[in-house]
């Protein structure tokens, strides 16, 4: 998955920024990228009721001369064509709601958190850099060492520099940007001392199944 979406170049952008990053401070950070948090069924349900509720309303106001039967089966038709409608990616996140898609990458973003280690670093520094393509959506979790120290609020202008580069359709960009920024605000409150610990977690990206 991460071979469609970044070029070897990308990846050693990322990998780049994360090495710069952790040389300044203690945190230790790990990027992951995930095609898709959830199946969103309820996306292909909300079409097929669309479809069937405006093909139903179109008979009755054009009083076209149907039976029941013949209503059943336009009734059928259209929510058939709203469901495969609905599998289109900007259709499919539009029907989700961007609600669902928020709580959606959240869930996946924790499950990773402990997926990829984050939370077994000796400091409790830990950070994952989350990022989901089809819901847009990005999202930064700090472990105990220092999430209790600078709180989600500090987090908002990485997750805001990772979501601007997914909508430009440069990932990587919005990666380097946020890790940069990352390890800037890192740098502060946990500055890197000579007798830190080396490298706990490998600096690639990484890729997560949905």
């Amino acid at each position: 998955m991460i071979d469609r979406h970044f070029k070897p170049e990308d990846r050693a952008r990322i990998e780049a920024a994360v090495r710069a990053a952790e040389q300044r401070s203690r945190g230790e950070i790990v990027p992951v990228i995930v095609e898709k948090c959830d199946g969103y069924p309820e996306a292909r349900f909300r079409g097929a009721f669309i479809t069937l509720a405006v093909a139903t309303l179109a008979v009755l106001v054009t009083h076209v001369p149907v039976t029941l039967a013949e209503l059943a089966l336009i009734q059928l038709g259209a929510a058939l064509i709203g469901g495969v409608v609905a599998l289109w990616d900007p259709v499919e996140r539009f029907l989700a709601g961007r609600a669902e898609r928020e709580l959606a990458a959240r869930d996946r973003a924790l499950r990773a958190f402990h997926e990829h280690a984050l939370h077994r670093t000796r400091d409790g520094t830990g950070v994952l850099v989350f990022a989901a393509l089809f819901e847009h959506q990005a999202v930064v979790i700090g472990d105990h060492g220092i999430d209790e120290k600078m709180g989600p609020e500090q987090w908002q202008r990485a997750v805001g520099a990772l979501v601007d580069g997914m909508r430009r359709k440069d990932p990587a960009s919005g990666f380097c940007s946020a890790i940069e920024i990352i390890g800037g605000t890192l740098a502060q409150h946990f500055p890197r001392g000579p007798d830190d610990a080396g490298n706990e977690l490998d600096d690639a990206l990484r890729s997560s199944k949905s």
